[in-house]
């Protein structure tokens, strides 16, 4: 947490789908942690155009804890959406068969498949597996302790190597262009909330370049 002009932020990573297994940082920990920071703004990992959606269309689209977050708190402080997933549908709905037609998933799709990088996926296996290492049955405050931040900035690092100047390359910039945006939203909440109480609730990957920037 940073204090700055009685501008409190907390940036907490959440675990997606890991929380259902989790013993030691489970949805009640998450929700547990936001009660007691008693925040004035939430900012959720939920596009800001889809925030007002109903529960059903988020549901195609966003984590559990995310949406559980907006409807849960969403009547006691104000709730933003900070996320990007393209800016083709900037404004706009997501599209019922966006994401298995994005250009993303069909070069992950390719790369899984492709038998040239056998070597390097396979370091990116290893790295995966030490990050897994570190979420798996722990608490709230080691899973943001950094330790998972560093692992995943160098699994980033790593991929950005190898697939530079590839046919794959834009995997990686859609990566980076992700957190770039959202960190923009990001700035825009807190810079239009100064003197409260903020906390950003983001899936863990992302949380390293948040904190940095």
């Amino acid at each position: 947490m940073q204090e700055k002009n009685n501008t409190s932020v907390m940036i907490l990573g959440s675990l997606h789908g890991f929380h259902r297994s989790n013993k030691l940082y489970g949805y009640d920990d998450l929700f547990s942690i936001l009660e007691k920071f008693n925040p004035e703004i939430i900012g959720v990992e939920i596009r800001n155009e889809d925030i007002f959606q109903p529960r059903e269309y988020l549901k195609k689209y966003y984590p559990y804890e995310m949406i559980k977050t907006k409807f849960r708190f969403q009547d006691k402080c104000v709730v933003y959406g900070f996320d990007w997933l393209g800016d083709d549908i900037k404004n706009k709905k997501i599209p019922e068969e966006y994401f298995k037609n994005l250009q993303l998933k069909k070069l992950e799709k390719m790369f899984q498949e492709d038998e040239e990088f056998l070597k390097e996926k396979e370091l990116l296996g290893i790295i995966g597996k030490i990050r897994i290492s570190l979420i798996e049955n722990t608490s709230a405050k080691k899973a943001n302790n950094g330790e998972y931040d560093v692992a995943t900035q160098i699994y980033y690092a790593q991929l950005d190597k190898m697939l530079k100047n590839t046919k794959y390359e834009g995997i990686s910039n859609f990566y980076r262009k992700r957190d770039m945006e959202i960190d923009k939203n990001m700035v825009n909440i807190i810079e239009n909330n100064l003197g409260k109480r903020i906390v950003f609730v983001m899936g863990l990957d992302h949380r390293f370049y948040a904190v940095k920037e």
